[in-house]
Parts: C-alpha cells; sequence; structure tokens
C-alpha cells in the first residue's frame, strides 16, 4: 500500500472527517492570526484532506483570494470538493504538492496543516515551496498535537506512516535554512506544532 491508498482508506475516518472542536477552531484561529491570512490573499494548502481548513481558508480571504487545496488521495480531494467546492475562490488539485507547477512568487501563503511529516522529499517539497512562495510571503508548518505524540501516533499506526515523523528542531532549522528560508517562530508542546518562516536575509 502506497501513501495515496492509505489516505483513501482513511477519508472517512474520525480523525479526518469530524468537524473541529470550539478548541480546535480557537487554536487554528491563533494560527491563522499569527500568519497574517486575510481578505484578498493567495494561499496554498497541500494535504487538503476533507476540506475542513480550506473552507475555514477561503472564508478568511474572501472572494478576492485564492485557496488552492492539493492532496494525493483521491478519496480526500472528492470530499474536499463536496466540503469546499462551491466556494468559487478554491481550486482544489489531486497530486503530490512536489508536482504542482505555478508561476514563481505567486503565492502570499503556503499553510501546511498536519501534513509535513507525511513528505518523503522534506528538502523537495521546501525548495518547490521556495519558488512558488512570494519574497515577502510566509510558510507555516502547524499541527494540533505537538511532535511527541504526533511521532508515537505514527509509530503506533505503521505501515507506509510509521516513519512519518516531525524531525527534531536542529534538523528541521538545518532543512529550512538549506531550502532559503529563516524560521522566525517557533513553538512544539503536546497542545501543537507551530513554524513560522519566512525567505531568509541576504
Amino acid at each position: 500500500m502506497n501513501k495515496a491508498e492509505f489516505f483513501d482508506q482513511s477519508h472517512d475516518d474520525d480523525w479526518a472527517s469530524r468537524a473541529y472542536t470550539d478548541d480546535e477552531h480557537h487554536k487554528l484561529n491563533h494560527y491563522l492570526q499569527m500568519a497574517g491570512v486575510g481578505k484578498g490573499q493567495k494561499i496554498l494548502e497541500p494535504g487538503c484532506g476533507t476540506g475542513r481548513f480550506t473552507c475555514k481558508l477561503a472564508e478568511l480571504v474572501g472572494p478576492e483570494g485564492e485557496i488552492v487545496a492539493v492532496d494525493i488521495s483521491l478519496k480526500m480531494v472528492e470530499e474536499c470538493q463536496k466540503r469546499a467546492g462551491h466556494f468559487p475562490n478554491v481550486r482544489i488539485l489531486q497530486m503530490p504538492v512536489d508536482e504542482i507547477v505555478y508561476p514563481s512568487a505567486y503565492f502570499d501563503s503556503i499553510f501546511c496543516l498536519c501534513v509535513f511529516p507525511h513528505f518523503d522529499d522534506k528538502t523537495g517539497v521546501l525548495r518547490v515551496f521556495k519558488n512558488i512562495l512570494k519574497p515577502s510571503g510566509v510558510l507555516v508548518i502547524a499541527h494540533l498535537q505537538g511532535s511527541r505524540i504526533l511521532n508515537e501516533m505514527h509509530r503506533k499506526v505503521g505501515g507506509v506512516v510509521k516513519e512519518d515523523r516531525i524531525p527534531p528542531f536542529h534538523e528541521v532549522k538545518k532543512l529550512f535554512e538549506n531550502a532559503g528560508f529563516r524560521i522566525d517562530f517557533f513553538r512544539d508542546h503536546d497542545d501543537g506544532y507551530y513554524l513560522l518562516a519566512h525567505f531568509k536575509y541576504k
């Protein structure tokens, strides 16, 4: 089984399909505020899943903005289409995020919610992000739990996600710096993981 097939089978699992709790909404709103996401922005959402966060993004950027939601799983994309496809400012694509083709410096923000551990080639993905993000743009890696909980959860699930982990910060910092980013904010506690990055200073 590959990862696309794994997430196809998981599309109606509780973790992927249920509505966010009030606490999760509060946490996500805080993440979005920290990232400066607002009206008229163009945002890439890798690993959009069933579209729960896609809807929040679409409402936040408004009709003058644009959300490009991407996922490798056909079933996840189908659910995202059902949930968020009615927004005229949302485009939903089924493909690996490192194969996305957009003009250079297109997006104001790239918001990776609950997906970063699943990138097999993190270096390659970050290079793609660097090309399509505006020089003033922001890259966010966020989770609703911290790395300790997430890494253990993936280990227990096993199979194709067994090794999908958030690396320790020193590894993450090196990854980002090598790809041309600087990390401006980082927090990793059991109640959430949040990393905010911009282009490195010249």
